[in-house]
């Protein structure tokens, strides 16, 4: 074998870098899309075929540069993020409290095992299918970006046999690991299971307007019971005095 030959055998088995789509990155941020055109010179993103792409290590890179100056995301979807509402997707029977483990996955698991979800596929395989979705978008990149919370969602919604939009709230007996470069330790989760992307960013614009605006996630982590969480979604939509989310908008540019 020549050394070119040598060179390029190394070359096939390297591993590919991992790519993210506008769509992805902006929920992996907790930004509108527009503001990760914004950012994309900053993220390094590259043309492909017509559409962004970036690579999940600078996206990585990136939150942890400005996680270490101590510095927030530019604020998320700020009109949309502070009127949509939420209660209608959240059930009381669907919020968790106290669940033991340690790790993300455990909790995620638990979840999706114990929530009352409308299915389209047969119980047992369609959430099996949904729980891999959200481990592996966890594996592209963490959804914990707050110090107290995290957001998982499928990587692929729409390929995920859900007959309904839900959200489900699990708050775990101790911080998880969640296996972040910026070491945050997430103790209260919203499961997203939107049906779409799109619809799916509007729930995380809303959730990070309360959590940057208010108490809101104080008063989860002081809650001592499903319905003391489940109640706190009525007072926050009120005060956004906004549609139902089920007006979603359009899907994303470039997506």
């Amino acid at each position: 074998m020549t050394f070119s030959d040598m060179s390029m055998a190394d070359e096939r088995d390297r591993p590919k870098p991992r790519t993210m789509t506008v769509a992805e990155v902006a929920a992996c941020l907790s930004l509108s899309a527009s503001s990760v055109y914004r950012l994309a010179n900053e993220l390094r993103a590259l043309r492909v075929a017509g559409r962004w792409a970036f690579k999940a290590s600078d996206v990585e890179h990136w939150l942890l540069k400005h996680r270490t100056a101590g510095e927030l995301p530019p604020e998320p979807v700020e009109s949309i993020g502070s009127k949509v509402r939420l209660l209608p997707h959240v059930e009381e029977r669907n919020v968790f409290v106290d669940v033991a483990g340690s790790n993300a996955a455990a909790a995620i698991r638990y979840a999706i095992e114990h929530a009352h979800l409308l299915l389209t596929d047969a119980d047992g395989p369609a959430r099996q299918q949904i729980l891999e979705s959200i481990l592996e978008r966890e594996r592209l990149c963490s959804t914990a970006l707050h110090p107290d919370v995290a957001f998982p969602h499928p990587r692929e919604p729409e390929r995920c046999p859900l007959g309904s939009d839900q959200i489900i709230v699990v708050r775990s007996a101790r911080p998880l690991d969640f296996s972040v470069v910026h070491g945050s330790l997430p103790q209260v989760l919203f499961v997203l299971l939107a049906r779409s992307i799109s619809l799916q960013l509007v729930w995380e614009a809303r959730l990070s307007h309360l959590i940057h605006r208010g108490d809101f996630v104080e008063k989860i982590l002081a809650a001592k019971t499903p319905r003391e969480i489940h109640g706190l979604f009525a007072p926050a939509d009120a005060d956004g005095r906004g549609p139902k989310s089920d007006a979603a908008p359009d899907a994303l540019p470039g997506n």
